[in-house]
């Protein structure tokens, strides 16, 4: 029997490829596994040019370690408790960023100074601009004399950059998670009605009443969403498809607008699944409305025409409490985009 052979000492094991990570969605794990290869290249070299110190194998052997949970992170199918809870993802992250902190441990110091500027670039997308860290290696790098005593201020500064990156991810991923749930409950709201409407069409009432051709004795009293001179089952599912249909309006207008930022997570889909069912609920609100009497002046619904326009009016209307969630929405993408500066403003949602 041929005996396997044994693996030389510092040297590097064989990785299994990472193009496993494409097996399943996920640009975040091609994202990584480029990531954690740089990285390993740097450490693998940082180690090749001191072969004999300890230290460095222990670091190297670390780095390694992170890289390697890293990279069984972006191999695992993520179900659904794992995207909802983001463990997967800030797993990863949370070890690539661990090996990245470490490498700079190991880098020769004549590649300090020139790396400083990434690491300034990357504590002023997190941290704020009076941060003492990030005045102190502000100031060494414009005087370019980076040195062996700086490197635990870079270490310092990715750290906290860091960890603030990943605090900033959670609160997006919070969000998302309440904005599905929001989704959800709203959802199973607005079908409730729209069911009792179709069944007992008189418990929604979403007929006009015709008020000023009554008083002149043209036609009947009533005009409903249908068609119908009475309420029918139709008349509460045509309203609410038709307030779908101003929502989707109002969506396609906010597109043109939404700049959309570099994040972990993305809160796109669960601000436009938002405005669906929002905009049900605001159209069959505002004809509730209408009709009620409520609003000085309105002599009430004439015809079936006005009462669609009016639908899609209120649909599109839902704009105006959705909006209020956009903007917070925008400001934590802002807060956890390496895009933005920490603290910068942000424009309000249109």
């Amino acid at each position: 029997m041929t005996a396997e052979p044994a693996v030389r000492e510092n040297e590097t094991p064989e990785v299994p490829g990472d193009r496993e990570a494409l097996r399943w969605p996920g640009v975040w794990r091609v994202a990584i596994a480029s990531r954690a290869e740089e990285v390993q290249a740097d450490a693998d070299r940082c180690l090749a040019a001191r072969p004999g110190d300890p230290a460095m194998a222990a670091l190297h052997a670390s780095i390694m370690r992170q890289l390697g949970i890293a990279r069984e992170y972006i191999r695992e199918r993520q179900g659904w408790r794992r995207w909802l809870t983001g463990q997967a993802i800030e797993g990863a992250w949370a070890n690539l960023y661990g090996a990245t902190i470490m490498l700079f441990g190991m880098l020769p110091e004549r590649e300090l100074n020139p790396r400083a500027p990434e690491v300034l670039a990357v504590g002023r997308a997190y941290l704020p601009a009076d941060d003492a860290r990030i005045t102190q290696l502000a100031a060494r790098l414009a005087a370019g004399d980076i040195a062996e005593t700086d490197r635990s201020l870079l270490q310092s500064v990715l750290r906290a950059a860091y960890a603030t990156a990943a605090i900033e991810s959670g609160r997006v991923r919070s969000f998302r998670n309440m904005l599905l749930g929001g989704v959800a409950a709203l959802t199973v709201i607005v079908a409730g009605l729209v069911a009792v409407g179709a069944v007992w069409p008189s418990a929604v009432p979403m007929c006009g009443n015709r008020t000023l051709l009554a008083t002149l004795g043209v036609g009947g009293s009533q005009v409903c969403p249908s068609g119908n001179g009475a309420p029918s089952h139709g008349d509460v599912p045509l309203v609410a498809l038709v307030g779908m249909l101003g929502a989707a309006l109002a969506t396609a207008a906010s597109l043109s607008t939404r700049s959309e930022l570099s994040t972990r997570y993305s809160l796109a889909v669960a601000q436009n699944l938002l405005k669906a069912p929002a905009g049900v609920a605001t159209a069959i609100a505002g004809l509730l409305i209408l009709n009620s009497g409520f609003v000085p002046g309105f002599s009430g619904l004439s015809s079936q025409t006005s009462i669609l326009v009016w639908a899609v009016v209120f649909g599109y209307a839902q704009q105006v409490v959705t909006r209020i969630v956009d903007q917070r929405a925008n400001t934590l993408l802002s807060a956890a985009s390496p895009d933005s500066p920490a603290g910068a403003a942000v424009r309000p949602a249109r």
